[in-house]
């Protein structure tokens, strides 16, 4: 699939997919800037907001890629399907759970557990992002 797009048109799917991300990362652009002005950077890591965040792009993700593979005419597979179906699932309760740990006992550790999910979410933004595009553009 991928070689049937141009240069052009791959480029033009990551600068659509560049423009939603710069909406999820402003907001961590300032809690970034204002809490080490403050000196404070530990609020950073044990802000909730990165679970949060990481919740509302796996669901992003995972509704892009359902309703890409369900207006599709190729043949997908069931059982894939459902697997990723899941594993997106999984991710989002796991970013509310570590939601919710930071709510109510946050600690670096669990702090940075949570930014490497958004750091997942960021990465799974971007791939399934694309593969969204390909099955959107050839189908």
């Amino acid at each position: 699939m991928n070689s049937t797009l141009s240069s052009k048109d791959r480029k033009a799917i990551f600068a659509n997919l560049k423009t939603e991300y710069i909406y999820y990362v402003i907001p961590f652009f300032l809690l970034i800037c204002v809490r080490t002005y403050l000196g404070e950077w530990e609020t950073i890591v044990l802000s909730a907001d990165w679970s949060l965040a990481s919740c509302i792009m796996f669901g992003q993700i995972t509704t892009k890629v359902s309703k890409a593979v369900a207006s599709t005419k190729a043949k997908t597979s069931q059982e894939h399907f459902g697997l990723y179906t899941a594993k997106r699932f999984f991710l989002v309760v796991a970013s509310v759970a570590f939601y919710f740990g930071m709510l109510t006992q946050p600690s670096m550790l669990l702090g940075y557990f949570q930014i490497a999910l958004f750091v997942i979410a960021s990465i799974l933004h971007f791939t399934d992002g694309y593969t969204t595009s390909l099955l959107q553009k050839n189908y």
